[in-house]
């Protein structure tokens, strides 16, 4: 529990709001691109 407010308090700062815009953006684009892939073989 306190690992998670520890991450929590580092992304109120204005870096930890990019660093982690950053992280979810890349953790999009890549679940998408497993799951592109996914389709292409079913086809």
């Amino acid at each position: 529990m306190g690992a998670i407010l520890d991450l929590v308090e580092k992304m109120r700062s204005p870096t930890g709001i990019i660093v982690t815009i950053l992280i979810i953006t890349v953790g999009v684009f890549f679940i998408r691109w497993v799951f592109q892939d996914d389709n292409k073989e079913e086809k």
